[in-house]
């Protein structure tokens, strides 16, 4: 028997065959590929063994009528055709529960799989009986377009129950449509009754098992079958299930008219090519293949493009605009562009595009048509949105509730698209990073998103998230590059009121040796005078008491107008007598002003190595940062100084009543040109100067601060070990 099966001469070219292998193998095809898109699913593994029961039983159809003997015919219905035909119905069984189960209690569940696998069970016993006896086919058929496998006795009975699974299969699939809530779900159990009702046509095939001579399309209805059931199941990159079956239908419709006159022309004229030689039968079926070939080349491209004609207009809308992303200039006239790419093509109701602020932490919204969800802003940690910078993809909302993916973060997506009133999101992701989100509302005529819709997304969604990140990036620099320049601008106004206060000192300087000149002459005078008569001597007591106080504010000015770097030898000196040369210089001015100078230290002499000017400097600059800080939050106050010693060191301590500093710029106030007041009334250099000539004289100075309590700084110096001078 082997070698019957094995030689080529026991079979022949049969055109009647072809469409049994070209169904089964796409069938078989079809199947592998929607398993790929979730191996451990059930339901994808359930449909893979009916697509291979129906593979197995129209390729075994197709090995039938390609043989010329019968034995050879009958070992290929025995075998394989009925190896099919038996499994085809406990698999879509078990196919229809799987999809029930999720319905289901576990009682009712683990009741409709012990079902299965009696069934299944029965399968393998029918199958044994049939390659093991003549109970199923005990013979073959000879019809013209070839052999046909003879019922058995036993035959009559695999049909009842071979219909009978078939009605509880469609009973199960009637149970998921009334039971399911969700519409996309509910249309997708309503496609699949209709699938397996197209499909009762197929079954129509067993009539010529028992001598009804009539060829039928069988494979046709098994087909369209297979295929409808198969994208209700994938749910794979957003398909549109109403969309792909209607074109399938119609591409499958249009394609059989196409052929059907060649299958026509060879059955009509089957008597005739029958009863002449074989060479003449060749030669007419070979002129035959080649007519169809021909057509199929000429007219094949023209059908398949009227169905791709829409993808086509996307493709050249698509490249047109990857062409108008070089010309444009600016931010807003990408997100405009984009806006109106999406919309004269899908035409939603509403679109809405969120870009990412990194300065704010959050996704603002940059653009919209139409008409505002009222959302403005995103926040970055959206759980959601944390979802789609991992797995960059388009999301419908419809497919929410019935993809297996989306049920770690569903409620997280049902909250993002019931407060955004979005029914699309494009994720615009470059190396795992979330640039913005695209949202799209329903479309204007209501209809569903298909899958040439979202094809036409997906390439948009690439080529405008190059975009995005090219335009962000230029935004970026021209603000960093706008931020700079605002900077050199204030740091020039401040150069040069510097340069004014040092033209005022040099001019107070000046001043003073102007004015000390005339003032020593009154001075003079006066004193000559007071020897004279008695009754001007109380009026030129009083000239000269305030001549003093004139020399004295004077020499005072003269010292403060030194700059610092004219001395920089540091020697032994007094820190207490600087602070209070300090506050004799000052105390005046700011009893003016109510502010009043309080000075305490444990001893008369704090011996330390320093530069007397620089440190004058320092407690005046932190002296009069105290008064400013008093006068904005009340009128009056009192600034306190202290001067201790603790091991090696000496400590100034100057603390005041004022507003403080807030805890988010207290690391900033020693940096240069840092400055909380107005321009013109502080350059940012006085701490940074402080500081540099503290660490200069190997101190420290350091800060303490509570917001509308007051602040107290602190300078450290080393306390003097030796007497000796440094230069």
């Amino acid at each position: 028997m082997l070698n019957l099966i094995l030689d080529p001469k026991n079979y022949f070219f049969n055109p009647y065959a072809l469409p049994y292998y070209w169904v089964g193998t796409l069938t078989l095809g079809e199947g592998i590929f929607i398993l790929v898109q979730n191996r451990r699913s059930l339901v994808n593994i359930s449909y893979i063994i009916s697509c291979l029961a129906v593979a197995l039983w129209l390729i075994g159809v197709g090995m039938i009528y390609s043989s010329s003997i019968p034995d050879v015919a009958h070992f290929w219905a025995r075998t394989m055709s009925f190896l099919g035909i038996i499994f085809i119905t406990p698999s879509i069984y078990f196919f229809s529960v799987c999809w029930q189960s999720p319905l289901l209690s576990r009682p009712q569940t683990k009741r409709k799989y012990v079902y299965v696998a009696v069934n299944l069970a029965l399968a393998v016993i029918l199958y044994i009986s049939c390659i093991n006896s003549n109970l199923l086919v005990k013979g073959m058929w000879q019809y013209p377009w070839g052999f046909y496998p003879r019922a058995g006795n036993l035959y009559f009975v695999f049909l009842i129950w071979f219909y009978y699974l078939m009605i509880l299969s469609i009973k199960n699939f009637l149970f998921v449509y009334k039971q399911e809530e969700i519409p996309i779900k509910k249309k997708q159990a309503l496609l699949i009754i209709a699938a397996f009702s197209i499909a009762f046509i197929g079954s129509v095939e067993f009539l010529p098992n028992f001598g009804i001579s009539l060829y039928l399309l069988a494979f046709m209805p098994v087909f369209v079958c297979i295929t409808i059931v198969g994208y209700s199941i994938v749910k794979y990159k957003l398909m549109d299930i109403e969309t792909v079956f209607h074109k399938t239908i119609a591409w499958l419709f249009t394609n059989i008219a196409l052929v059907m006159p060649f299958l026509l022309l060879i059955y009509l004229t089957r008597n005739w090519y029958s009863n002449i030689d074989n060479p003449a039968t060749y030669l007419y079926l070979a002129a035959i293949s080649f007519l169809f070939l021909l057509f199929v080349r000429i007219v094949q491209p023209r059908v398949d493009h009227f169905f791709q004609k829409r993808r086509a207009g996307m493709d050249k809308t698509l490249n047109k605009f990857s062409e108008d992303l070089v010309y444009l200039k600016g931010f807003s006239q990408l997100i405009v562009r984009i806006e109106e790419e999406i919309a004269n093509t899908l035409y939603p109701q509403n679109i809405e595009i969120f870009i990412l602020n990194e300065s704010k932490n959050i996704y603002e919204l940059a653009g919209t048509r139409n008409k505002s969800s009222g959302i403005n802003s995103l926040e970055v940690k959206n759980e959601f949105l944390l979802w789609l910078t991992k797995n960059n993809r388009i999301v419908n909302r419809e497919f929410i509730e019935i993809d297996p993916v989306y049920i770690p973060i569903k409620d997280a997506a049902k909250d993002y698209f019931y407060r955004t009133e979005t029914g699309v999101v494009i994720p615009l992701v470059l190396n795992d990073k979330l640039l913005g989100a695209i949202n799209l509302e329903k479309k204007a005529n209501l209809q569903r998103y298909t899958s040439m819709d979202f094809y036409f997304l997906n390439v948009l969604k690439n080529q405008s998230t190059i975009a995005v990140a090219n335009s962000l990036l230029y935004k970026n620099i021209e603000e960093q590059v706008r931020q700079r320049t605002q900077e050199l601008v204030e740091v020039q106004k401040q150069l040069v009121h510097a340069e004014k206060l040092a033209t005022v000192g040099t001019l107070a300087g000046g001043v003073a040796h102007e004015i000390n000149n005339p003032l020593t002459a009154i001075l003079t005078n006066v004193q000559m005078l007071l020897s004279g008569d008695e009754l001007d001597k109380e009026s030129l007591e009083m000239i000269e008491e305030a001549t003093k106080r004139c020399k004295t504010i004077v020499q005072k000015l003269m010292t403060f107008s030194k700059k610092p770097m004219e001395s920089t030898m540091m020697y032994e000196i007094n820190l207490l007598e600087i602070i209070r040369n300090t506050v004799d210089f000052l105390k005046y001015q700011l009893e003016q002003e109510n502010i009043s100078l309080k000075v305490t230290a444990g001893k008369e002499s704090y011996p330390v190595i320093a530069n007397h000017d620089e440190l004058g400097q320092v407690v005046t600059n932190i002296i009069l940062n105290a008064r400013d800080a008093i006068k904005q939050i009340k009128k009056s106050g009192t600034v306190f100084i202290t001067v201790l010693e603790e091991e090696n060191w000496v400590k100034i301590c100057i603390k005041d009543e004022g507003a403080g500093i807030p805890q988010e710029i207290i690391n900033r106030i020693f940096d240069p040109f840092f400055t909380t007041k107005e321009v013109g009334k502080g350059l940012g250099l006085g701490l940074s100067i402080c500081q540099s000539i503290i660490e200069k004289h190997k101190g420290k100075i350091m800060v303490e601060s509570k917001l509308n309590k007051g602040s107290m700084f602190t300078l450290q110096l080393p306390k003097l070990k030796e007497k000796k001078s440094v230069k």
